[in-house]
């Protein structure tokens, strides 16, 4: 399969070169793209590491609304939806990440970086993007310059800065499902080396999955399921009326109502529930209306808002201590609160219908010194990090299966924490609406977190006298002291499957890069990198024993990578092909993933090895037609692999969101016409099966294939009023796809969202 595709892209390459030979004379060159990635402005060409970035005038082509439309048009990252919420990704590069990404006790694997400053979660990852500048992607171990939690890679948000000029752009949208969107900027004129710009952005999207049901009671919540409701706001201060000082502050604070994904039942019909229903429906298509599995009616289930706010902060502060020396300091703070309600909805099945409540509190400080210089035939940056992360969870567990004479004892309102006294107060909590039984309450437990962490980096970049100045060596070397404290507590209730706990580590390590680049010419590049990274170990929030932590994990990594600008700079045809060994891999195991779904073991176990290859392709037809392809593919092996129950399970353990092969193209064509420009844009992304849970013993839970199309045709440059309007019109999911995006378990999975449409208006000065 690998040659296969192989050929396939490289035919494609071949084909559209050949092509564009006729086209060179009426042909643009591509634009440079200039990234920070390295910690330092260079163009992307010039840049030898595998790294992808979306400039603003892709991202509103595109229509990237938040990062997980980003991650939607990259075939190099994964974004599947937290399944408790809706306002939460898990970020995977290369087949590298974490599922339970809303967990305090387990760390992420690609680091998260907005304007330099690490956000430890992905909560509240999906407010507003607003106005970037430029998203960058960075793929494989970033250890040396982005520390631990990078093994994956990195993703770097970097925002417009203040211009110091007058001017406004207001952005305003509306499509199906009662969707709105309001974005405004202002930037206000410079004042003795002050600048500002200010930012709001607000939205609104109804639910697609009706919650609903003649089975409602008064007085309780039915919120549909995938409604989405933003409020976000950004402050940016930029100061340089001192020569060689240049200061950059900004906050933001982003407020998101949502609710969760809706799991169905999709599993065999003929069973039986504890309440004595049959299972007689199984909807493997996707639903418009919430339904029973057990008679297939329309109902209504428990289910009220899930709540984030966010807040940041990030100063910046860089000082030219000489012409080729400059000191720079970043600090920065974060925090958010989020709560999140979820029921699954009878999705599976005999196990009935969980219900999960879970409020999180979190806080983060972090400061970085770095020193970038460069000499004649060199460049370096060094840098010092700190690191302190403060959390709290809580979570109350219930199960709708368990009727009070097996249990044996009184139940409880799982929300009001208030005794049911004599089973008979009516409210979906306290009564299942078939026969009266009692909910399982399973209980309620906190986790508490604080990690310290500090490092120590340096890199450098030497270009030796020999080979007509065209090889560059760069060696990169980093210290990090890892130390982090956790807790579990429960209320005490007997059922509870969450024992008390607690765990502390203590580790250091070194990280190192090295990297050879070889200039061919001014437009042909190749370079071989090693490079390592590390993620920290931790907890099991969910796992039976809390005293048992999962050690850290390691990965090394080789790459071998081209870059390349063919017929005058009108093709750009960049490419990495790498190997990686990953030691003591972090695994999630259920120990039954059909009666006991809450229970997740995460452990240290067996080493895998992964290997790959990923293609860039951008052309510029003509003058007016852009074109672009990327395409991943990615395969695995696993070895030694011990799960908790002694047994190997080597033959029956995939990677989880790991697709095989993944590509996306996009097309751009602008048409001037007398009163603007006419553009139209297409993109189409798709992506080969890949696992949503690692431990196959109990059957593959598999995602299958699937592809999304999507368009916007806009007028824009119109001059009107004094003004500069665009006018647009954008479609997501155009064909529909109606495939499974998420599975827990053989019984409970979720849909792709369907076919989204509207209108947008820009206008600015």
């Amino acid at each position: 399969m690998f040659h296969k595709c192989a050929r396939t892209t490289l035919s494609l390459t071949v084909m559209l070169t050949s092509g564009l030979t006729l086209n060179a004379a009426m042909a643009q060159q591509l634009e440079e793209v200039i990234v920070t990635a390295q910690k330092r402005a260079e163009s992307l060409q010039d840049t030898p590491i595998a790294i992808s970035a979306y400039d603003s005038a892709s991202i509103e082509a595109m229509g990237l609304i938040d990062a997980k439309d980003i991650g939607a048009a990259s075939p190099y990252l994964q974004m599947p939806a937290y399944p408790n919420a809706t306002n939460n990704l898990a970020l995977f590069i290369r087949g590298i990440g974490n599922a339970d990404s809303i967990v305090l006790t387990k760390d992420p694997t690609v680091g998260l970086y907005y304007d330099g400053v690490y956000a430890a979660r992905s909560t509240g990852l999906l407010s507003d993007l607003s106005e970037l500048e430029r998203v960058e992607i960075l793929r494989g171990p970033q250890g040396t310059l982005y520390g631990r939690n990078t093994m994956a890679g990195a993703i770097n948000f970097i925002n417009a800065k203040p211009t110091g000029e007058l001017g406004f752009k207001q952005t305003l949208s509306a499509g199906n499902y009662d969707s709105w969107r309001s974005v405004s900027h202002l930037n206000l004129p410079d004042v003795s080396g002050f600048k500002a710009k200010l930012t709001a952005a607000f939205s609104d999207r109804e639910g697609w999955v009706q919650n609903e049901g003649a089975n409602e009671v008064p007085g309780y919540d039915y919120t549909d399921y995938y409604k989405k409701e933003t409020e976000g706001y950004r402050a940016a201060l930029r100061f340089d009326g001192i020569d060689k000082l240049l200061v950059d502050y900004s906050y933001d604070y982003s407020d998101v109502t949502s609710s969760p994904p809706y799991f169905q039942y999709s599993g065999p019909t003929g069973g039986t529930t504890v309440a004595g229903l049959p299972i007689t429906n199984s909807f493997t298509d996707r639903l418009k209306h919430t339904r029973s599995p057990t008679g297939g009616a329309q109902t209504a289930y428990y289910l009220p808002d899930s709540t984030t706010e966010v807040n940041g902060h990030n100063l910046t502060i860089s000082y030219e201590l000489s012409d080729n020396l400059t000191l720079k300091s970043i600090t920065g703070y974060r925090d958010f609160d989020d709560e999140i309600s979820q029921n699954f909805a009878q999705a599976f099945g005999d196990a009935g219908s969980l219900e999960v409540y879970t409020k999180t509190q979190q806080d983060q400080w972090s400061q970085e010194l770095q020193l970038l210089g460069s000499a004649e035939r060199l460049q370096y940056v060094g840098g010092l990090y700190y690191f302190n992360e403060n959390g709290d969870q809580m979570e109350r567990q219930y199960l709708d299966r368990a009727a009070v004479d097996q249990m044996g004892i009184y139940a409880f309102d799982f929300f009001t924490m208030k005794p049911c006294s004599d089973g008979t107060r009516p409210g979906p909590i306290c009564t299942d609406f078939v026969n009266g039984t009692l909910p399982n309450y399973l209980g309620e437990y906190k986790v508490s977190t604080d990690v310290e962490s500090w490092a120590a980096y340096g890199q450098s970049t030497y270009t030796p006298d020999i080979l007509d100045d065209k090889l560059d060596l760069t060696l990169g070397l980093r210290y990090t002291d890892d130390q982090r404290e956790a807790s579990r507590t429960n209320d005490g209730w007997y059922a509870n499957s969450f024992a008390p706990g607690a765990t502390d580590s203590s580790k250091d390590r070194f990280d190192y890069t090295a990297i050879a680049d070889y200039n061919w010419t001014e437009a042909f590049s190749t370079y071989a990198k090693v490079s390592t990274g590390f993620r920290s170990g931790g907890s099991s929030r969910n796992g039976v024993d809390f005293n048992k932590p999962f050690d850290s994990e390691d990965l090394t990594s080789g790459e071998i990578g081209w870059k390349s600008e063919l017929l005058d700079q009108r093709v750009r045809f960049n490419g990495a092909a790498y190997y990686m060994r990953i030691n003591d891999i972090i695994l999630d195991y259920l120990p039954d993933p059909v009666l006991s779904p809450q229970l997740v073991e995460s452990f240290n176990s067996g080493d895998a090895d992964v290997y790959g290859l990923e293609i860039d392709l951008q052309a510029a037809v003509t003058d007016q037609f852009l074109v672009g392809l990327s395409y991943a593919y990615l395969d695995y092996d696993f070895s030694n692999v011990d799960f908790p129950d002694g047994t190997d399970h080597t033959d029956t353990t995939e990677l989880v969101w790991a697709p095989k092969n993944a590509y996306s193209v996009t097309a751009d064509y602008e048409l001037p016409i007398s009163i603007g420009q006419l553009r139209f844009h297409l993109d189409y992304s798709w992506q080969d099966d890949q696992f949503a849970l690692a431990n196959t013993e109990f059957g593959k839970v598999e995602v299958g294939d699937y592809g999304l199309l999507n368009a916007r045709i806009s007028l824009a440059d119109v001059e009107m009023g004094g003004l500069s309007w665009q006018f647009a019109v954008w479609g997501k999911n155009i064909t529909d796809e109606d495939s499974v995006n998420y599975r827990i378990g053989s019984t409970a999975t979720t849909y792709l969202a369907p076919a989204m449409w509207g209108g947008e208006v820009i206008f600015e000065f």
